[in-house]
């Protein structure tokens, strides 16, 4: 399973929810679920019109399990540099505590 980071890319490439609706024929309403996690299985036709309208791979579109190590080193980084309770660090903590809690429930099934 994964979280999606479509939010963050979008914002780092300065394109609005609007215009990414435009290129991608994809409602925000949809796009909106997808950024903050409340639809999590989108078909791969709307992951690679999102990817394109992006110019990136589908795989930059989020995160996995797998990447929960990677996380943890660029949290720290995170504290170093800003501090424990950062919005930075934040950000990172909540990712992983999702992927966790993701990890965890496929354990379960």
């Amino acid at each position: 399973m994964f979280v999606f980071r479509i939010k963050e890319v979008r914002e780092k490439k300065n394109i609005t929810l609007y215009k990414l609706s435009k290129l991608t024929g994809i409602s925000r309403t949809y796009l909106t679920e997808l950024e903050n996690n409340k639809k999590t299985n989108p078909s791969l036709e709307t992951m690679y019109k999102i990817s394109l309208a992006l110019n990136v791979s589908i795989r930059s579109l989020f995160y996995s399990t797998l990447d929960i190590e990677k996380l943890k080193q660029e949290m720290y980084k995170r504290i170093d540099r800003f501090g424990l309770n950062s919005n930075e660090v934040m950000e990172i903590s909540h990712l992983i505590d999702l992927l966790i809690n993701i990890e965890m429930k496929e354990k379960k099934v």
